[in-house]
């Protein structure tokens, strides 16, 4: 149409041009004409048919009509010069109504910033749904938005294919749908079965598994290398495979060999050994470190390799040493020493001995004391001795454990202030010795108060609790 427009438009200016070259020709030079020559352009519009002339005179009028998608009506009127808009009019886009939502998705606008003619908008599912429509986007057209409205399904995960020897933990009632973010876990129905993949999956956000699902496989141990000199109770026939919970017995057969690890081991749940396999060694005492010691002797020798019998002899590498320990050891047959290395070290003396409170040195006391030494303590009078009653010098620090416990101390006052007397005996003061008991009894016309202490009581380390009368 737009083409037959052009051609109508080119023709009509052919034959204005042909009409003023014929009238020049005939009639000479003329008055300037009082027309309007040339059309204007509308943008997104069209001359109206009806309103095309060969000329255009003082008060014709043009009528443009706007192209599909756009809405308005545009006129020109012809002033004797030129085209006058009437009322500035122009084609605008025309507007579509305001998109529909959709269940648990929204709608954005990625083209244009109106919901006019050529805008488009495009359609996003919430977290945990789907697109399930293939087209998820609208455009606006001259008849309205093109397209169906998408959908947006809720994204689950396909339930595993239970076998019969998985256990699956975190599957839905009836017919629940496994949502994203759902966690199943897996494990074996029997502990000779080993679980082979990952322990867990989540549904994604995209409808898949985080992982492939595992399987259940029956729990295999490989059997590892026996060294020549072990045997070895307990390997399968026809080297059949060594299964969950099958044991292997060790022991050393040759004479004076000894097995070095556990002489008994168990496949586990795992496929694992409870433990590596032992070995057989030639049975030997160890050699140890020599801590300001020196062999002096030995039988066969002195070096390593030290069998069951051979035996050793020390001695301080100083004469102002102090050995600690055995001065002779020998192998035994287990390969262990009778005793362990002994140790030398100087000999150290103690200063003054320790006060204790409470208590008094029974001799003179002196500023050194040699190793060895001890000093005897006692308690005062009424105080009750704990622990040893001495304290001995050991290579430079006192040694012992002694405390003198506190008498009781009850006054007059004390037992007035409870209204209480002594069962037995005048009312005095009184000492008594840590441990001992003290029977109470309420004075004249004086009761017991209920639910109270018990009036025998004893001293515990300078506290006695009294009973109460009122």
């Amino acid at each position: 149409m737009k083409s037959n427009l052009v051609a109508l438009y080119i023709f009509f200016l052919a034959s204005i041009y042909t009409s003023a070259f014929d009238d020049d020709v005939n009639s000479g030079p003329s008055p300037e004409p009082s027309a309007c020559p040339e059309l204007p352009s509308v943008e997104n519009a069209e001359v109206s048919t009806t309103s095309l002339k060969s000329t255009y005179t003082k008060g014709d009028s043009l009528t443009y009509n706007c192209q599909q998608g756009y809405v308005g009506k545009v006129i020109f009127v012809c002033d004797g010069h030129k085209w006058e808009n009437t009322r500035n009019a122009k084609c605008s886009r025309k507007r579509c109504q305001l998109p529909e939502d959709i269940p648990n998705g929204r709608f954005t606008l990625i083209n244009g910033t109106e919901f006019v003619y050529g805008a488009t908008i495009k359609y996003t599912c919430r977290t945990g749904y789907q697109m399930v429509s293939l087209v998820d986007t609208r455009t606006c057209l001259a008849e309205g938005w093109n397209n169906h409205l998408p959908e947006c399904e809720e994204i689950a995960c396909s339930p595993p294919v239970v076998k019969d020897n998985i256990i699956v933990d975190g599957l839905p009632d009836y017919d629940s749908k496994l949502r994203t973010g759902h966690q199943l876990k897996f494990t074996c129905d029997s502990t000779g079965l080993m679980l082979v993949g990952p322990k867990e999956v989540i549904c994604g956000e995209n409808g898949e598994w985080s992982n492939q699902f595992p399987r259940c496989e029956e729990v295999i141990c490989d059997l590892k290398e026996i060294h020549g000199r072990v045997s070895v109770v307990g390997l399968p026939q026809k080297n059949a495979p060594i299964k969950y919970g099958h044991k292997l017995q060790f022991y050393c057969s040759q004479p004076g060999m000894v097995l070095r690890g556990n002489e008994e081991v168990t496949c586990s749940n795992e496929g694992h050994w409870s433990s590596p396999f032992p070995i057989c060694e030639e049975v030997t005492c160890k050699e140890e470190e020599l801590n300001n010691v020196k062999i002096v002797y030995g039988f066969p020798g002195v070096l390593p390799p030290f069998k069951p019998k051979h035996y050793l002899t020390f001695q301080c590498i100083n004469y102002d040493m102090n050995m600690i320990g055995q001065p002779s050891i020998t192998c035994r047959e287990d390969g262990t020493w009778s005793s362990p290395y002994p140790i030398c070290s100087v000999i150290k003396g103690c200063g003054p001995p320790p006060h204790i409170e409470f208590a008094d040195v029974t001799t003179l006391q002196k500023s050194y004391y040699s190793s060895g030494e001890r000093v005897e303590y006692r308690c005062q009078p009424y105080y009750t001795l704990q622990g040893q009653s001495f304290m001995t010098c050991v290579q430079g620090t006192w040694n012992g454990f002694m405390r003198c416990l506190k008498p009781c101390i009850l006054t007059i006052e004390a037992m007035d202030s409870h209204n209480i007397k002594q069962y037995y005996g005048q009312k005095r003061t009184m000492y008594s010795m840590h441990r001992d008991h003290i029977t109470f009894a309420c004075q004249r016309g004086r009761r017991p108060i209920s639910s109270n202490l018990a009036f025998r009581q004893q001293c515990n380390d300078g506290v006695m609790h009294l009973p109460s009368c009122y």
